[in-house]
């Protein structure tokens, strides 16, 4: 039955500033979500709809917002059932006449197979329901991640440590390539139109030129980090990866993968930063600044954190040097849950807990407010304090 529970929540004042305003407070929120032994992504399907995967009952979780983006309630679903291994997720609005009509693609892991869903994107209490579904063609199995893309889907099979395409309109239209272990994100780079595939277990990437070859596969330096996990198309019209790192630690590690498949890497340096294991990522419109996730999930004594990142000179234009120009911390309040996925939506940050069956909500400050670097002096003389002797706090999005 449904349940009105308690939210857990850290709310602290804004980063300093030059001079008092009415600034929004730093907020961040955890939602219970309904039981799970893992939650996996996060998909924004509408303005105030969010898809969730738990992947460890085939479940998928319905989220609805309100106008200032808290979560006001939960509807899990199991559209198949509860062994599918239901995990990867993508929006994809169709072709022709049907490209106004939201259509969700799944991966079902366990069911080596991907499902196109009708979100009911209208309504929370309609199920979610499945209105076509593709099997992986062999050799491929154990469908992890998923993207579409210009009437494709791209699918990282990281079971059988293969990348497929598939035709959405033709499905016997295909093409199934053997990587490294083992793959988990695709991209497809929003310049070059070429393919990228993050293998972890390899720590090397995929890159594919859309030219019917094998593509190659990039090996990250060994003294930038290991583990590229979270792979993604940046709002600078680029590919960003990012590194997750051992057992015992992270470092802080990310890269620009640049339209000639050339990579730009760029380490924290905080004290915090530059030891984060790094999972996954987020953009907004802006292309200067983006959300890195830091993650317990390989490293236990490690830090769940969101990293807020400014790059100076983002385009590849000119002869600068690309740098960190901002970098700021916001820690979740429950640790040890093993951060998993983050997305960016309607000027909110909204995080999955793999191993609590939580959902963060990150607002305020803590997303938009931020201007100035942790590693600058002003910031470590007044830490999360704002250097004014009269603050006024602006609640109304909170």
């Amino acid at each position: 039955m449904a349940s009105s529970l308690p939210v857990k929540a850290v709310v602290e004042c804004p980063l300093p500033v030059t001079m008092a305003s009415s600034l929004p407070v730093k907020a961040v929120v955890e939602y219970p979500l309904p039981p799970a032994a893992q939650t996996h992504e996060v998909l924004a399907v509408g303005d105030r709809l969010l898809f969730i995967s738990q992947q460890t009952d085939g479940s998928l979780v319905k989220v609805t917002l309100n106008k200032n983006g808290q979560p006001t309630d939960a509807h899990k679903w199991t559209p198949t059932n509860q062994w599918s291994g239901l995990h990867g997720l993508a929006l994809y609005r169709g072709s022709g006449g049907n490209c106004h009509v939201p259509t969700v693609w799944a991966t079902v892991q366990f069911d080596n197979a991907i499902l196109q869903i009708d979100p009911k994107v209208h309504d929370i209490n309609s199920e979610p329901q499945v209105i076509n579904t593709i099997p992986i063609p062999s050799p491929a199995f154990g469908p992890h991640g998923i993207l579409g893309n210009k009437g494709n889907l791209w699918i990282s099979c990281k079971d059988s440590s293969h990348v497929v395409r598939i035709n959405i309109d033709n499905p016997n239209d295909y093409q199934v390539w053997a990587v490294s272990r083992q793959p988990i994100f695709v991209a497809v780079h929003p310049t070059s139109g070429d393919v990228f595939a993050s293998l972890d277990l390899s720590s090397k990437i995929w890159h594919y030129k859309n030219d019917g070859g094998n593509g190659e596969e990039i090996a990250i330096p060994p003294e930038k980090g290991s583990t590229p996990v979270g792979l993604i198309a940046g709002a600078d019209g680029n590919v960003w990866v990012v590194l997750l790192g051992n057992e015992t630690t992270g470092t802080g590690t990310f890269g620009r993968i640049n339209k000639n498949a050339s990579i730009d890497w760029f380490t924290m340096s905080s004290a915090i930063g530059s030891t984060a294991p790094l999972i996954h990522l987020a953009f907004d419109q802006d292309p200067t600044r983006f959300w890195l996730l830091g993650s317990s999930i390989a490293s236990p004594s490690s830090l769940n954190a969101v990293f807020t990142v400014k790059i100076d000179d983002i385009s590849t234009i000119g002869t600068a040097i690309p740098r960190i120009a901002i970098q700021n911390t916001i820690v979740l309040p429950t640790q040890r849950s093993s951060n998993h996925r983050i997305i960016s939506h309607r000027g909110s940050l909204y995080i999955t807990e793999l191993t609590t069956s939580t959902l963060a909500h990150v607002s305020g400050a803590a997303v938009n407010g931020l201007s100035v670097s942790e590693t600058w002096d002003q910031y470590s003389d007044y830490g999360l304090g704002l250097k004014q002797q009269v603050i006024v706090y602006n609640n109304d999005i909170y």
